[in-house]
């Protein structure tokens, strides 16, 4: 497996596509994280502190807040992909960024649906953009419009089709013409594509794309066998030495922050949230309720370490890890102790969060743990983040997986501990 499948898994990972969408996507990380402050702030799983700020009048202004930045991610998602694509192809990005998110405008609705009157009492449509396709379920739409444009926009000025302005003139100016053939080309083709789908199927792209692949991957995603896949894969791909929260959220995460985005809008909107007509499977529940403390759900067996264990190199390396471990990051202890490449400690580091996230996606599918719409940056510690995500039963939960941690590791510990322990002896 680690000869043949990773080495190809690597290179999907590390092709221009994904490449873009990966790194494309943190350029609304900014956004999400303030919207989501704002959120939180008339949002808080806390009754009495969501009236306090009810009452201060400030919660239309907070909501706007929000709506004008979380709410607008798919739109930062197209621009972040196509200039993310051209900058690593060598060519003037930001004319890219700006030809993706224009793209990306012709495939969504140019109106709001509703009854609508004039002054006069007549109905009308109003238009504009409509907020419903600027987040999550336009990502999808977002992500291709971002890839097509990028590549197409490379593609075209590798080919050296371009206006080129004599020498002298301000590079701005410049740049804006160099751009002008491929706007010309992509914007064009994206009007026929409008046209096409308006015609045939009486629906815009965006919404084609959300009927036809976004819902499905979602669906098939936002399931147990999806939570499943997903508790294995990252502590795998880390087993190896890869970085496995970044490889399959590479691929994983755009389906799981539109579900988070789609969940927060039904939120703002004062829908109540249930496992029929909302997501379980979210970016939030992930980093909340399984790379909690770290890939492989680690604490625990750092617990273990700290306190427990008898041998010099574990009870170092556990107190080298126990900060950043309360923080999220656990790279002390994946290459400390070391789990990378250990058989000893394989099956725990896959056990552990796999059962725990397949735990958390039927607790929740049940009704019994909250479905989260909210976001914390994943560096906040458990408990804290369970807390604010789920308000007590999400952080009682996230104390019982820290529970399960410590037990899920101590048997394979113990014979780490003691091989340790031996070696000491041996070497004095």
């Amino acid at each position: 497996m680690q000869n043949v499948i990773l080495p190809n898994f690597m290179k999907f990972v590390n092709t221009r596509g994904v490449r873009a969408i990966k790194d494309g996507m943190m350029f609304s990380m900014p956004a999400i994280m303030v919207g989501a402050v704002y959120l939180l702030l008339f949002q808080l799983p806390v009754e009495s502190i969501a009236n306090f700020v009810t009452s201060l009048g400030v919660v239309p202004y907070l909501a706007h807040g929000y709506t004008s930045t979380f709410q607008v991610t798919a739109v930062i998602t197209a621009i972040g992909i196509g200039y993310t694509w051209a900058k690593n192809d060598g060519w003037e990005p930001l004319s890219a960024g700006i030809i993706s998110l224009c793209t990306f405008l012709i495939l969504i609705p140019d109106y709001v649906a509703g009854d609508y009157f004039d002054a006069e009492g007549a109905a009308t449509v109003v238009s504009g953009l409509n907020k419903t396709w600027l987040a999550g379920q336009g990502m999808v739409a977002a992500i291709i419009a971002g890839l097509l444009s990028g590549l197409i926009y490379s593609f075209i000025l590798s080919k050296d089709i371009t206006i080129k302005m004599p020498d002298g003139v301000p590079d701005g100016v410049a740049a804006a013409f160099t751009g002008l053939i491929p706007a010309a080309i992509i914007f064009t083709g994206a009007v026929i594509v409008y046209h096409i789908c308006d015609a045939v199927a009486g629906a815009t792209p965006v919404e084609l794309i959300y009927q036809f692949l976004q819902a499905p991957l979602s669906g098939l995603t936002d399931s147990l066998g999806g939570a499943i896949a997903y508790g294995i894969l990252v502590p795998l791909f880390w087993w190896f030495g890869v970085h496995g929260a970044t490889v399959v959220g590479s691929v994983m995460s755009p389906i799981t922050q539109a579900n988070l985005l789609e969940n927060s809008a039904m939120a703002i909107a004062g829908e109540t949230l249930t496992p029929a007509n909302a997501h379980i499977l979210t970016e939030s529940l992930v980093s909340a309720t399984m790379t909690v403390t770290g890939s492989g759900m680690t604490l625990g067996l750092v617990i273990y370490m700290v306190f427990f264990a008898k041998s010099a190199q574990m009870k170092q390396v556990g107190k080298l890890g126990l900060g950043s471990g309360i923080f999220n990051i656990n790279e002390p202890i994946l290459f400390g102790t070391p789990i990378v490449m250990n058989p000893k400690l394989l099956v725990p580091f896959i056990l552990v969060p796999t059962v725990a996230f397949a735990a958390t996606y039927l607790l929740s599918s049940w009704g019994i743990l909250p479905i989260t719409y909210l976001t914390v940056p994943w560096t906040t510690p458990p408990i804290i983040s369970g807390f604010l995500l789920g308000g007590p039963m999400m952080a009682l939960w996230q104390v019982i997986e820290i529970v399960w941690s410590f037990f899920g590791y101590l048997p394979f510990a113990r014979s780490v501990d003691a091989d340790y322990v031996a070696a000491q002896e041996a070497e004095a």
